[in-house]
């Protein structure tokens, strides 16, 4: 496997699921809490988180690759899920030892982590790491139920915001709630995009999605509700005074997502709505990364 290979194994563009909640977590907690120990200690720490939850997405990544290929689903698609097994020709125990070796690196920092801060990480991290597994592996793939973008977003939204968090502020409070609510919403929406675009692929190897309960048309409207909850969040708390208004920013993320919702309504060929996938994951960072930027312009200016 050569270095281009590997790049496309781990599904880049799937990593702003991992950084992008780090990224506001530890905005929230550098802006919005007491300072609880050096800035410099808590940079560190979220350094160490962001490195971790990146290596447990890639490791996610890759046994996705490898247990959709086994259950032939990678079999008849030419974009998505499809990668280095079914195009690449690369086998299939090299893809499972880099499964094994991406999943080690996360336990070994979560410990690490979790000797510095608190030892609950170890159980929210195995229970997100579990989660990853089995989105696509085990004898019923959450992947392949209506669970997959609710499993996705707490595990990969939800928990990593508060463990940023937490890292900060060595607290849990319920304001946590506004960052992290959105962040699940937000990465639970590149699952849905995903399956929208794997419709008929998903559909015809029996799996049970969402979208596929609700149909092609009520998903999409789903999804698009979603980019609008996710909007109006930020203004319910901004207008109660909660977080200030320049965290507005973050409603530029509609932009990507309105190009999102006109490619599923426009084009139906695989190539064209593979392209959604991207403006779904560059809404998510932008809407992670504005709000964090929101936050930090409020402090400073």
């Amino acid at each position: 496997m050569n270095l281009s290979q590997f790049f496309a194994l781990i599904r880049p563009r799937t990593l702003t699921a991992a950084f992008s909640p780090v990224v506001l977590g530890a905005a929230m907690g550098a802006t919005q809490f007491k300072t609880v120990q050096p800035i410099w200690l808590s940079l560190v720490y979220t350094l160490g988180i962001l490195i971790c939850v990146l290596s447990a997405q890639i490791a996610a990544n890759i046994w996705n690759e490898y247990f959709d290929f086994k259950s032939g689903l990678d079999l008849t698609q030419v974009t998505g899920n499809s990668g280095s097994i079914v195009r690449d020709g690369i086998a299939p125990s090299v893809i499972k030892r880099w499964g094994y070796i991406t999943t080690i690196l996360p336990l070994i920092l979560g410990i690490a982590l979790a000797n510095a801060i608190t030892w609950w990480y170890i159980p929210v991290g195995m229970l997100c790491i579990m989660t990853s597994i089995l989105y696509s592996g085990g004898p019923k793939p959450i992947s392949r139920t209506p669970f997959g973008e609710l499993a996705s977003g707490l595990a990969m939204g939800f928990a990593i915001v508060g463990i940023t968090l937490y890292a900060w502020t060595y607290t849990l409070q319920w304001t946590y709630l506004i960052p992290a609510v959105p962040s699940t919403i937000l990465i639970g929406a590149i699952m849905m995009t995903n399956n929208l675009r794997d419709f008929t692929n998903d559909a015809n190897h029996g799996r049970r999605t969402l979208v596929i309960l609700l149909g092609r048309e009520r998903g999409l409207q789903l999804l698009r509700a979603l980019f609008l909850i996710s909007s109006l969040w930020v203004v319910l708390w901004t207008t109660l005074g909660i977080i200030p208004w320049s965290s507005l920013l973050a409603l530029l993320s509609l932009l990507p997502a309105m190009k999102v919702i006109h490619i599923f309504n426009t084009y139906a060929d695989s190539v064209r709505l593979n392209e959604a996938m991207k403006f779904t994951s560059i809404a998510c960072t932008l809407y992670h990364f504005l709000w964090a930027i929101g936050l930090l312009c409020n402090t400073i200016i």
